[in-house]
């Protein structure tokens, strides 16, 4: 198949087009001029140049598959308006490129977190609950992807993974430095449940939507939901370290992160702790992804696995 992909250069598209490939498809992958190919260099991909939030930039010639991955994922101080033109009005764009295309397959990579925190072994039938940016602007581009299927019979497949890791990945790194470093406590005692995804078992998902031209909602995540302080503790021993039994309340861990971001935003460097790493860090969330076994097969990997095979990489890559 010929397929075309969105964010192709980033941490979970390197790996989805080095998968699609290894499978033998025809890929095409939009980039900007500004993004960074190293991962695809050495594969035959097609490269086009050009910008999900610039219309007119969009072409898809003879496209059988579009997985559509590229977004803004997060970070300290970013514009609220960035997020609502890439991940909401980027995807209309991408959804407008594909009308009258005879496209097979639109893939969404949207996110449990449109579900919000504190949710409790949560299927797809759980109704939207934002919290943040980031998850209200991926929910309203979920809600518009699976509006074009019903308004334009566009075939869609929506998947939400919760806490993507592993191999490539830049987003925790820093986790796992202040880990290596004895430098990270927990707050509240770590009790708090999280449900990570380990980056290869999500791109089987993403193999096992097309494979059988799969249509509808899916929610992604490990093979269980395990405690901050599990998570900690697994990376702690994976790294050889013991961590001091630091515990920190809730409300001084805030009040910590509050005064992080107000000098950071008068010296304009990076906090050292920020309110929505609190958050994430206290919130419960945990999946039933019983659905993606059904209907794609999906059946991950155990946490420590996940966990070593992260920090080899960074190892070998000199990032720890």
């Amino acid at each position: 198949m010929r397929i075309f992909v969105t964010g192709g250069t980033g941490f979970i598209g390197s790996h989805l087009i080095d998968s699609l490939i290894e499978k033998n498809h025809e890929v095409v992958a939009l980039l900007r001029k500004s993004s960074n190919v190293q991962y695809l260099q050495g594969h035959e991909v097609e490269l086009v140049y050009g910008d999900i939030t610039e219309k007119n930039s969009i072409e898809l010639n003879n496209i059988d598959v579009v997985f559509h991955l590229a977004g803004i994922l997060g970070g300290w101080n970013i514009p609220e308006k960035k997020y609502w033109d890439v991940n909401l009005d980027g995807t209309r764009n991408m959804l407008d490129a594909c009308l009258n295309k005879n496209i097979k397959q639109f893939v969404y990579l949207s996110t449990a977190g449109v579900l919000g925190p504190n949710v409790k072994n949560a299927d797809e039938s759980f109704p939207y609950n934002p919290s943040n940016i980031y998850e209200k602007t991926k929910a309203e581009a979920e809600k518009l992807v699976l509006e074009y299927n019903k308004k334009h019979g566009l075939p869609v497949t929506v998947l939400r993974p919760e806490f993507v890791y592993g191999p490539r990945d830049m987003h925790v790194l820093g986790l796992f430095r202040a880990i290596k470093k004895r430098r990270f406590f927990l707050i509240d005692g770590g009790k708090s449940f999280l449900h990570l995804t380990y980056i290869s078992d999500l791109v089987r998902a993403f193999n096992g939507c097309i494979n059988g031209n799969i249509l509808g909602t899916y929610l992604i995540a490990g093979e269980r939901a395990v405690t901050v302080e599990e998570l900690v503790g697994t990376i702690a021993k994976e790294l050889g370290v013991t961590l001091p039994k630091i515990y920190v309340p809730k409300n001084i861990a805030n009040f910590i992160a509050k005064s992080s971001e107000i000098f950071s935003r008068l010296s304009g460097t990076q906090p050292l702790l920020t309110c929505s790493q609190v958050r994430f860090f206290t919130e419960d969330r945990s999946f039933d992804t019983s659905l993606a076994g059904r209907e794609l097969g999906f059946k991950p990997i155990r946490l420590e696995e996940g966990i070593r095979k992260t920090v080899e990489w960074y190892k070998q890559n000199g990032l720890l």
